[in-house]
């Protein structure tokens, strides 16, 4: 027997490293006091370091634990404290509440049970066990447990505000304002009981009355965070948005780790588009709890809402590792990657979110407007249609409807579905462009044009109240821009860009400057939009357009080079145009080669490289390829061919060419004067006559047939 008693002396810690421990823990309390628990875990650790294994110290870490989100281990913790000391009724009852933080709710009856087992007046277990009681639908038990309790001490305050509280968790409102007021009528200081009628009232939306009792409550506790946080967010909802901002500061002041606030602080500049400052409180919320799926989703929508779609889906995706199932995540990505153009990929992630709920309307929105993007109209409008039919108030799906249909040639239709779009929303600027653009599509200019003034009345009025909101200039500078309104317009997308990283604004704005012949201020937005994302091919592809326009072929050639690497089709036409005006005609070809389903314009170009080194036939066998290939704008791929069958001495088979393209386009007196040309090169200068007189028939001042017609051989 000596050698166990041997054994078990040695396990026992040296009376000093015990004091040690004990103070380690001491301080520690002083932390969790404190509500700086990463500090207290710290100080805890030590205590159990030195051997002082105190059950009290193991429940203290496990509250520290709960304090930081780590609600697993502190199960963990509390599990321990019980290992040493079974009727510690205080370790079981917050092991009920940290499964409860899980959702374990079954786990935390147990545990709650127990508590109640060791102290069956343990009022606080109690009402925790009704809450979960009625979290798993089980509202009868959880009641009767309140009953009970306000029967026993009708005159006690706390059991009205529990019965407040769990009446607020079965969702009726109404009858836990009255058990508040109960509990503030037995004690008018019980903050607690005005923190909860407030809470009730805001539920019912009784903002006002709310914000009063929020008051009582930080009159009965100034320090009462959640009183803050609540007020805040009342005020929100008033629209109040500066003093919500405020409450937020003070709940803060009080405890700086305190989740909901930094949450509602983000959700507040989110709502008032004040989106940077969004992103840094949900990023500290995030500090406080990373496992939090609504706090990543609404991180990434921040970004989202600045334009930021590729930096965006990553914090969907933190949230979808979260809950896999959270299928607002799942369509968020779709849409991020329908912004960036990436339509066929963006349909996998709206049909996982419409796996997880089939009825979702915006999913079911999301992905028609992305077929519609794809050219898959039919199947698009077909479930725009099944959105609005489960939400037929939503002002974006009436407008994408209206897209689909207008794709579809149905004006009329389309017309009528922006028509509701506006009944919804009257200040939906976007919805009054559209509306223009399809009555001067069916000949009414004039309605058209009182809903372009209203557009830009909308934009006005929202500018004034979202001076910053940079999509709302970007939207105005496009109408701007399309009723060549230009100065404006530039002014437009230059605000815009400043406000926001989004590419839209940057690379509207270099074409506009491009267009009216600004090259060297054209270079500019371009610039800054490689600077700031050098992955993007389009600003690449708006630098060689200027410095192509400047005639910096050299320079444009190694912008078009780099669009072209990092996947923009459209770079290879443009490097190919470089590479001729560069004289490199063999390397231009080259370029176009590797195009899979050339353009009509690109089999042109290739037509004039293939020329301009005289291969004829091969040239001829381009302009065959662009007739073939396409029925839009054949006219101009047939006047082409005549054209260089005229350079060929091929005169009669030139004619055969424009006689095509003016049966294509025969109001263009170009192709006419193509025409008189080849007529003259065959000396029946009458016809050729004839063809310069229908030029100027069609066109009197055209001076190409005025030319012609002065140089036509006079007549016998």
């Amino acid at each position: 027997m000596v050698v166990p008693l041997a054994l078990a002396l040695a396990t026992v810690p040296p009376m000093a490293d015990l004091a040690r421990g004990e103070a380690e823990f001491l301080r520690g309390n002083a932390h969790c006091d404190a509500r700086e628990f990463s500090d207290a875990l710290v100080s805890y650790d030590r205590a159990a370091a030195f051997g002082y294994a105190d059950p009290v110290m193991w429940n203290n870490r496990g509250v520290a634990l709960d304090g930081l989100g780590r609600h697993e281990d502190a199960i963990q913790a509390y599990t321990r404290a019980l290992q040493r000391n079974p009727t510690y009724e205080i370790a079981a009852y917050n092991l009920g509440n940290a499964f409860a933080q899980l959702g374990q709710f079954e786990e935390a009856l147990v545990a709650y049970d127990r508590a109640l087992a060791i102290k069956p007046a343990y009022a606080d277990a109690l009402y925790d066990k009704a809450l979960v009681l009625a979290r798993l639908g089980r509202a009868k038990p959880s009641l009767q447990a309140y009953e009970a309790l306000v029967r026993t001490d009708s005159a006690n305050a706390v059991s009205w505000t529990r019965k407040g509280q769990l009446l607020e968790e079965l969702n009726k409102f109404d009858e836990a304002v009255d058990a508040y007021n109960a509990a503030t009528a037995q004690d008018a200081h019980d903050g607690d009981a005005w923190t909860g009628l407030g809470d009730a009232l805001y539920a019912l939306e009784r903002y006002e009355e709310a914000v009063e009792a929020y008051d009582r409550a930080i009159a009965a506790d100034p320090n009462n965070e959640e009183a803050w946080n609540n007020k805040g967010f009342t005020f929100f909802m008033l629209g109040i948005h500066e003093e919500a901002l405020a409450c937020y500061e003070k709940a803060l002041a009080i405890n700086p780790r305190y989740k909901q606030a930094w949450y509602n602080k983000g959700y507040t500049f989110h709502g008032i588009n004040r989106l940077e400052e969004a992103v840094t409180a949900y990023e500290k919320a995030i500090e406080m709890d990373r496992g939090d799926e609504v706090l990543w989703n609404n991180l990434g929508n921040a970004l989202y809402n600045l334009g930021r779609y590729e930096k965006s889906i990553p914090y969907f995706e933190r949230a979808l590792e979260v809950n896999p199932r959270y299928e607002i995540a799942w369509n968020n990505i779709g849409n991020a990657l329908n912004k960036m153009g990436r339509h066929e990929l963006s349909l996998k992630y709206h049909d996982k979110s419409l796996e997880i709920k089939p009825d979702f309307d915006y999913a079911l929105y999301a992905k028609g407007h992305a077929l519609d993007s794809l050219g898959r109209h039919e199947e698009g409008l077909e479930l725009i249609s099944q959105s609005l039919e489960l939400n037929p108030n939503y002002d974006h799906a009436w407008m994408a409807k209206a897209q689909a249909l207008h794709h579809l040639g149905r004006l009329e239709e389309a017309r009528d579905a922006l028509n509701n779009t506006l009944i919804l929303n009257g200040s939906f600027d976007e919805a009054w462009v559209f509306r223009g653009k399809i009555l001067e599509e069916m000949g009414n200019a004039l309605e058209a044009e009182r809903c372009y003034d209203e557009a830009l009345e909308c934009f006005r009025a929202s500018l004034e109240i979202e001076p910053d909101n940079a999509e709302l200039r970007y939207h105005q500078a496009v109408l701007l821009e399309d009723l060549e309104r230009v100065d404006e317009a530039i002014d437009g997308y230059a605000a815009a860009a400043s406000k926001a990283h989004g590419a839209d604004s940057l690379l509207r704005l270099s074409a506009l400057l491009l267009r009216v012949g600004r090259a060297a201020d054209a270079i500019v937005p371009a610039d800054d939009l490689r600077a700031r994302d050098p992955s993007d091919p389009r600003g690449w592809l708006a630098a060689g357009r200027a410095l192509l326009a400047l005639g910096r072929a050299t320079e444009a050639e190694v912008s078009f080079r780099k669009a072209a690497e990092l996947g923009a089709p459209e770079a290879h036409a443009e490097l190919a145009r470089t590479l001729q005006i560069l004289g490199r005609a063999d390397d231009a070809l080259a370029v176009l080669a590797g195009i899979v389903a050339p353009s009509n314009e690109t089999l042109l170009l290739q037509a004039d490289l293939h020329a301009s080194l005289g291969r004829m036939d091969e040239a001829l066998a381009d302009c065959d390829a662009a007739i073939r290939a396409n029925a839009d704008g054949r006219d101009l791929v047939y006047r082409r061919k005549g054209e260089l069958l005229l350079r060929s001495h091929r005169s009669k088979e030139a004619m055969a060419a424009f006689d095509a393209a003016l049966g294509l386009n025969p109001t263009d007196p170009d192709i006419w004067c193509d025409a008189a040309r080849a007529w003259r090169t065959l000396g029946q200068e009458d016809r050729a006559r004839k063809m310069v007189d229908q030029a100027l028939r069609l066109d009197p001042t055209f001076s190409r047939a005025l030319d012609l017609r002065s140089a036509s051989p006079a007549s016998g």
